[in-house]
Formats: C-alpha cells, structure tokens, sequence
C-alpha cells in the first residue's frame, strides 16, 4: 500500500465515521431521556386509542430537577397533549390539553 491509498483509505473510514455519527436516532425532547420520550409515546398511544407512530414527541421543559413534561401531538389532526414523567422514565400523568 503507497501513501496516496494509505491517504484515501484513511479518508473514507473518517467519512464513514463522521456519517455514522451524524445517523443518530437517539430522541431527547427538553433534556428527557430517551426512554422517557418512548414511554410517553406509548402510553400516549394507550391512552388515546391512536398508533404510536401517530403520537409525536413535539417539544419538553423540565419544571423540577428529575422530572419532565414532554408536549405531545396526537393523530393526523395534531391534537396537544401533555405527558410528565421522571428520570427513571415512570411515566406519570398524560392528558390532552384544551384547544
């Protein structure tokens, strides 16, 4: 192997790494973890009678350290609703907010 493969070889697994990194499916909604985020998503699908793949994760706050309220968007209309949950991604409350 010359330097110029050496050199291309060395570009495409750098691409490659920065492509892989750029792929990630990790969810993080207003700090909450991801298993909060997908705990919401399905007892929000539970609650409402929806598919999960109908219930998107719109935006989050953390009112108190540990805890997160994770707004939500049900079905094809784009209801709001609200879910709370904890650190330990015990989902507490989930309501559909007033329009």
């Amino acid at each position: 192997m010359n330097i110029r493969a050496l050199g291309r070889w060395v570009l495409m697994v750098s691409a490659g790494a920065v492509a892989v990194g750029c792929n990630s499916t990790a969810i993080r909604v207003g700090g909450a973890p991801e298993a909060s985020v997908k705990n919401c998503v399905a007892a929000a699908s539970r609650e409402f009678r929806v598919p999960a793949s109908s219930v998107v994760a719109d935006k989050g706050t953390t009112p108190r350290d540990g805890v997160y309220a994770i707004n939500l968007k049900i079905g094809p209309q784009g209801r709001a609703a609200l879910c709370t949950t904890d650190e330990n991604s015990a989902v507490g409350v989930v309501y559909k907010r007033p329009e």
